[in-house]
């Protein structure tokens, strides 16, 4: 039989999970979820909540938080993949859960119970990196939108993850996991506690953990080894290429003969409708080189049977070391690159033959070959402290805590990256050779203009308390009633902060002037929560949090601001039936609040470039792509400049959920449960590629288009080309999500062992928005979207069977397909496969070997062009490809 154990209701409690009568130490309701996947109705509550047990964890063989929260069906497109930091300077090494496919911004990560800090670079979200999976021993998820206690702005749901307290004993674990051909990761975790809580009235624990990954690259696996994908109807290139397509400015005359086109330079370079084209995208890393460290130490005293004081701090450092194609020569804001007349290398011949005579400099459009793979290094570290009592005093159950958290993320060159400047005055020396491979002058040359030392450095901090009171009341019918009260105040701080070199745009290949941004602001909120157990059978909840955001000021270097107090009240009903033994109806109204992040209020104007390649429709009237195939318009990357917004509104949710349970067969369960959310005035960022692939969908003739989005495609004033894209942070009227959660398991015992079958599954009916301009309704459901497709169906399949000292478990999971990036092919539905086994036979080990992907299940095909990556999309499917784990774990 399953043992139920008594748990702190106060964790909970705070999650907004148990009914509150548990406060008075029920042992009926104070149960530990974990542990009740079969007999568990006395565990379920009033709001839906998934438990991800250690053992769960185990099972599925994830090597990290990301790869355990991407399998959840409950959490859908809209979060970020770490291969998206390839070529995204917005979020560079950020992962990234999105419940509800309604991103990382609105699914409120927490590490036993409270905050963490939002991720440096982006200044919103949690990095689930930050998160050490090894020292978890269980997942809270809160499938519920907004949570009377931790805060109204969780709209999509709340992650929780709890790690070992009153820990006794020691455990060392290592593992290796190894991926087909390269990407192998090496694992080692462990930890100590001492003292028993109950008898000495103390406990100090420990935990390690360090995790190595070697990189996978594009070349490592075929399917994305090439953005020359006629099969697929595209070609992701670049006219930045190697030998160096040329052409004589006064005239925009291509010179051929200088790329060598049409031969070019085979496998990387290659033939293009007018000039040669590169294949950079096989340079690019899929899974970056990665070390992580994470660290928790946890001390409790109890001086008394009705109060303890805890301290508690946590540690992680994540470094990743990014690689990407090498360097192009264009960048945005600054001028073509010449190479001098004259000049060592300069393609006499290959001149002549379209202007005889002609000894002038030469435009060129280069890929720096002999500079490497452009390679930058993120370093992100989160520290987190926690001091706090909780017990019984004057009939009140209390909690209380000081909290101080931050994040540090810094930026800084590898190699392959050069200054514009220098680049500059070492092309007019004439060493330099864009046309073919250099001698030693040249290489040094070179290497003179490449880029060391820090590019961008950034901190996000909270500081602050929360505490918590709650006791039980009179007799309403049912039982006592129950009340709760307590509140959370910080001061949010964020610094982005870019080196002068980043800040002036003087990077090759760079998407322009980045700037720095600070801001901060106060943040409050009390709350308050009542339960009725009108019947045994029947308990009602309610609960009110009030929210208040003041103080809320930022500077950046276009000038500094402030924005107007905001606050909202936001209530929460929920009603928990059960008119027999083994059934539970359950249902929830709410309301959600969520204030803009300080980096959408005050981030300074800065420009990028678009992910996909684009035709400057207005060049192309003018000059013509054909006949003059100059590569800063032609198929390219075009400039967007992306803008913050200090007048955003906050967001408004309504949620609704209602489901049941039903346990009335011994040893199985099912559940159903609906959700419905409704989001008013969204944050959105409206992207330079969302304004021109609407743009090119409703072109109406050559420079025109009925795209309500025509104004934001900005003219040069003097050469009536396309300058830049207006790219923006904006309000959607409203947006919304509904579906269901289905889940079922049963236990099947017999004299050949106990078979544990399992499934859950998460249907989307609907995911929409209100277009930012014309209020139209877009259906996002099943269909393509930048930070991943929104599908309709994911869902696991489990199969367990243990017997003795041996286990062995089986994982499907699968989600449907979706419409592609071209709103006309469909990506084919992903399933992988897993199987794993165990042996606990030798005393005190306990053995763990398995597959992930067993069946070595490629991406499906894609033509998305948002990411470098090219021929599957990077938050939508596994590259690592069949995986052989080993791990192996030592008690005592």
């Amino acid at each position: 039989m399953f043992k139920r154990k008594s748990i702190n209701a106060a964790a909970l409690l705070a999650l907004g999970a148990i009914a509150l009568p548990a406060i008075a130490q029920q042992q009926l309701d104070r149960v530990e979820i974990t542990g009740t996947s079969i007999k568990r109705i006395d565990a379920e509550t009033a709001l839906p909540v998934s438990v991800i047990t250690r053992d769960t964890i185990d099972k599925s063989g994830a090597s990290n938080v990301q790869e355990l929260v991407d399998r959840l069906s409950y959490n859908n497109g809209g979060g970020i993949a770490l291969g998206q930091s390839i070529g995204d300077s917005s979020a560079t090494g950020q992962t990234g859960a999105s419940l509800r496919g309604l991103g990382r911004a609105r699914t409120l990560v927490l590490l036993n119970g409270r905050r963490l800090p939002t991720y440096p670079f982006s200044g919103q979200g949690v990095d689930l990196n930050s998160v050490p999976l090894a020292a978890v021993e269980r997942v809270e998820v809160l499938r519920d939108g907004a949570s009377a206690t931790y805060g109204s702005d969780a709209i999509g749901g709340v992650i929780n993850f709890i790690t070992r307290k009153d820990w006794r004993g020691g455990e060392l674990s290592i593992g290796l996991e190894s991926p087909h051909k390269v990407g192998d990761v090496f694992s080692l975790s462990g930890g100590m506690g001492v003292g028993d809580l109950n008898k000495d009235k103390f406990n100090v624990m420990g935990t390690f953990n360090y995790q190595k990954y070697d990189p996978i690259r594009a070349m490592d696996r075929g399917y994305a080894s090439t953005g020359n994908r006629p099969d697929l109807g595209i070609v992701k290139d670049s006219g930045n290429t190697f030998p160096a397509n040329a052409v004589i400015p006064s005239t925009g005359t291509y010179v051929p003969l200088a790329a060598n086109y049409p031969v070019c330079a085979p496998p990387d370079s290659f033939k293009g409708a007018s000039n040669c084209r590169y294949d950079y995208t096989h340079y690019i890393d899929l899974v970056p080189e990665q070390d992580r460290y994470g660290a928790l130490v946890k001390a409790t005293f109890a001086p008394s049977q009705d109060h303890t004081l805890f301290a508690e701090a946590v540690y992680s450092r994540n470094e990743i070391v990014l690689g990407s194609s090498q360097t192009p020569s264009t960048t945005t804001g600054k001028p073509a690159y010449l190479y001098p007349g004259g000049g060592k290398w300069y393609p006499t011949a290959a001149v002549d033959a379209v202007q005889p005579g002609y000894r002038g400099p030469l435009q060129i459009s280069w890929r720096m070959v002999d500079g490497g793979q452009r390679r930058d290094k993120v370093t992100n570290e989160v520290l987190r402290g926690v001091a706090g009592a909780e017990g019984t005093f004057a009939g009140f159950d209390y909690k209380a805590a000081f909290v101080y958290a931050e994040g540090k993320a810094r930026d800084d060159f590898v190699s392959g990256i050069f200054s514009d400047a220098k680049l500059v005055q070492a092309l007019a020396t004439g060493l330099i050779n864009p046309f073919g491979p250099n001698d030693a002058a040249g290489l040094a040359a070179l290497k003179g203009a490449e880029l060391s030392g820090n590019n961008r450095k950034s901190k996000t901090s909270n500081t602050g308390g929360d505490f918590t009171l709650s006791r039980e009341l009179f007799n309403v019918g049912g039982g006592n009633m129950g009340v709760a009260f307590g509140g959370e105040f910080r001061k949010e701080k964020y610094t982005d902060g870019y080196s002068d070199i980043a800040g002036s745009g003087d990077i090759v290949g760079g998407s322009g002037n980045a700037g720095a941004v600070t801001g901060q602001r106060d943040v409050s909120g009390v709350f308050a929560e009542a339960n009725f157990p009108v019947l045994k059978s029947l308990e009602l909840n309610a609960a009110v949090r009030y929210d208040k955001y003041s103080g809320t000021k930022g500077n950046s270097r276009d000038g500094s601001f402030s924005s107007p107090n905001l606050s909202a009240t936001s209530p929460k009903f929920s009603v928990r039936f059960t008119p027999m033994a083994g059934l539970l109806f359950r249902a929830s109204a709410g309301k959600g609040f969520r204030a803009p992040a300080l980096d959408n209020l005050y981030a300074p104007s800065a420009g990028t470039n678009t992910g996909s390649n684009y035709t400057d429709p207005f060049y192309d009237s003018i000059r013509g792509c054909t006949a003059f195939p100059n590569t800063d318009h032609c198929s390219t990357q075009l400039t967007a400049v992306n803008n913050s917004n200090p007048g955003l509104k906050p967001e408004k949710s309504k949620t609704f959920t209602a489901g049941l349970v039903f346990e009335m067969i011994k040893d199985t369960s099912f559940g159903i449960d609906y959700f419905n959310i409704k989001i008013t005035n969204g944050i959105r960022a409206l992207t330079g590629d969302d304004i021109l692939k609407d743009w090119f969908k409703n072109q109406t003739g050559p420079t025109t288009s009925s795209s309500v989005f025509s104004n934001r495609l900005i003219r040069d004033p003097v050469t009536g080309y396309l300058d830049y894209v207006n790219a923006s942070l904006e309000n959607v009227g409203q947006a919304k999500v509904s579906g269901f959660d289905l889940n079922a398991r049963t236990r099947l015992r017999t004299e050949f062992g106990n078979f544990t079958p399992g499934w859950e599954g998460t249907i989307l009916t609907k995911s929409e928005e209100t277009n930012i301009i014309s209020g139209d309704t877009i259906d996002n459901l099943g269909k393509y979207a930048v930070g991943g497709p929104v599908v309709r169906f994911k869902q696991t399949f489990t199969l367990d069977w243990d017997m003795g000292n041996w286990g062995v478990s089986t994982r499907y999971y699968r989600q449907n397909g979706y419409e592609d990036y071209d709103e006309i092919r469909k990506v084919k539905a992903y399933g992988l496969a897993d199987l794993q086994g165990t042996y606990k036979g030798v005393k005190n080990m306990v053995f763990t070997v398995g597959l992930r992907n067993l069946f070595d299940k490629k991406p499906p095909a894609t033509v998305q062009e948002d990411y470098f990556q090219v021929g599957f999309d990077p938050t939508y499917a596994d590259v690592k490809g069949r995986t052989f784990y080993l791990r192996g774990t030592y008690r005592f």
